[in-house]
């Protein structure tokens, strides 16, 4: 297997992105259905042939037989982008954390603290969307498998599941105000900046509000559940 290349900046990942927008706009729609040939993503290609080749050498696309897919990695950031996404990502909050604390504590050992604070913001701030992004994705996905899951069993294995990504996603809101309580003595009462201060107000306040979220989303399950025992 040849090296894969990889761009050297954003314009030119921009660039080839929009050259081949028809194709990648077609392969993202049909993402659910192995059903892209190679002959009709190749119609659709600026450079046909010599298009494909150069998306697959640059990991955008794989040939999947005679089929042709888009590569994970472009395939979840757009689905993420776009708020599309059925995979509920509870451990890239866990690992956000890990690095909240990993941060605090480069803070607290630096002599240049500056850049530290930065990531701890950044951070925070990340937990709150993701965490967010996770709740909205848990709920339509939750909403999904009940009206559109034909088989009683699986639709009930499938709810039982998010429920468990429901209280995943709970756990780490609990996990993040701890580390939050915790530190409060320690870092942010001697890091805080308006900024700092503002940024861990609206963060609690946004983790707050998806909690009382994720209890509707349990009613609404054991709802669900119910209406399946009736069925």
């Amino acid at each position: 297997m040849d090296a894969a290349s990889h761009f050297h900046s954003l314009e030119e990942l921009i660039r080839a992105l929009d050259r081949e927008r028809k194709l990648l706009y077609a392969l993202f729609q049909d993402r659910k259905r192995l059903s892209f040939r190679y002959n009709l993503a190749k119609e659709l290609a600026t450079k046909k042939d010599e298009s494909l080749e150069f998306l697959r050498r640059f990991g955008i696309i794989h040939e999947n037989g005679d089929f042709v897919e888009l590569e994970d990695v472009y395939l979840k950031f757009f689905e993420e982008v776009l708020e599309v996404n059925e995979e509920i990502n509870v451990a890239s909050v866990k690992e956000s954390i890990g690095s909240l604390n990993a941060a605090i504590d480069y803070y607290q050992n630096a002599t240049r603290k500056w850049g530290y604070l930065k990531d701890v913001k950044r951070i925070l701030r990340n937990i709150a969307l993701t965490t967010l992004r996770n709740v909205i994705d848990l709920k339509r996905n939750i909403d999904n498998t009940y009206k559109n899951e034909p088989t009683f069993v699986v639709k009930k294995k499938k709810l039982v599941h998010l429920d468990e990504k429901r209280k995943d996603i709970a756990a780490l809101i609990n996990e993040c105000e701890m580390v939050i309580d915790e530190k409060q003595a320690t870092f942010f009462l001697v890091a805080m900046d308006v900024e700092l201060k503002d940024t861990v107000t609206d963060v609690k306040l946004q983790l707050k509000e998806v909690y009382h979220n994720l209890l509707e989303l349990d009613r609404q399950i054991i709802n669900y559940l119910n209406l399946i025992e009736y069925q």
